[in-house]
């Protein structure tokens, strides 16, 4: 991920703002009576051959990747529905290779939401959403990025773009322009119909775009998109800070998190991922579903 990434990251404030008030009412309007709280964590993508001998064997082959990714993160930002939608028997495929308790999250087309920003892509929504549904119980919250030139003059198409959007497919939104976290209205307005829908909110942890970390929340699901700065002390902890904050919202009422990992070239997304898993499993107590750590993998005979 190049946006809002700096190669010099000395003077640069990376404490989490504070709490907004909106969201607060958004919890408030969603209890959590049972307690339940689920904290999935992800990476990128899972195609990076560095990580052999990390949490893939030594002698996997890329046609086993995405069974070992599995056995250590149970969500996907899955970038690759962005430039186009893979056939029915390639997400097939990968549904049957991960674990029931496993989550895509597949990125909204760019020719929906670059290049025709959202008007007169009907057709083309249609059959995107109807593909992702072959995920069936492993679908996640289909990823609607905007590009960071889409601004608030643009609300109009976005508003009308969420409002037709199946409300049985869970949708998560990241807007980058800083128009949308200036004009408190306009963002209220937004919010308001993705909070009656159930839609959520996705927050960026980067460097260079620290408006980005905005802390809006429209659902008891957030989404995190932390980027980290090649395992320096600060994404250490940065992440503290956010389980934290993660923690003093699942006392207000959170019931899910999806909390995706980035490093430069995904390299060290596996250990920045044992720290997350091991550090809120230790000090929160956080039950997973799946086994995060894992001191060595072992070759198996998958196809």
């Amino acid at each position: 991920m190049d946006f809002g990434r700096l190669k010099d990251i000395s003077g640069v404030d990376f404490s989490l703002p504070e709490e907004d008030p909106y969201s607060q009412m958004v919890l408030r309007n969603h209890p959590n009576f049972v307690g339940n709280f689920e904290f999935r964590l992800g990476a990128p993508a899972w195609s990076c051959a560095a990580w052999k001998g990390k949490i893939y064997p030594e002698k996997s082959t890329p046609q086993t990747f995405l069974h070992y990714y599995s056995q250590h993160f149970d969500t996907i930002e899955l970038n690759s529905t962005h430039y186009g939608i893979p056939k029915a028997e390639t997400l097939l495929k990968w549904k049957s290779t991960v674990p029931d308790y496993f989550r895509f999250c597949p990125k909204m087309l760019q020719n929906v939401s670059h290049r025709k920003r959202l008007i007169n892509c009907h057709q083309e929504v249609i059959e995107f959403t109807e593909q992702m549904q072959l995920f069936e119980n492993k679908l996640g919250y289909t990823w609607l990025q905007m590009p960071p030139d889409f601004d608030i003059q643009e609300v109009k198409p976005l508003l009308n773009f969420i409002e037709k959007y199946p409300t049985h497919i869970p949708l998560a939104l990241e807007l980058r322009h800083d128009s949308w976290f200036k004009d408190h209205k306009v963002l209220d307005e937004l919010s308001d119909l993705m909070e009656s829908r159930g839609d959520a909110m996705i927050i960026t942890d980067v460097a260079g775009r620290r408006d980005v970390l905005h802390m809006r929340i429209t659902s008891p699901t957030l989404l995190v998109r932390f980027v980290g700065n090649e395992l320096v002390d600060s994404d250490f902890s940065r992440v503290d800070s956010w389980l934290k904050r993660l923690q003093h919202l699942k006392m207000q009422g959170l019931q899910e998190v999806y909390f995706f990992a980035h490093q430069p070239e995904d390299i060290l997304c596996p250990e920045i991922g044992n720290y997350i898993g091991e550090k809120s499993k230790s000090k929160y107590n956080w039950e997973f579903t799946y086994p995060i750590l894992r001191e060595k993998v072992e070759q198996q005979s998958l196809f």
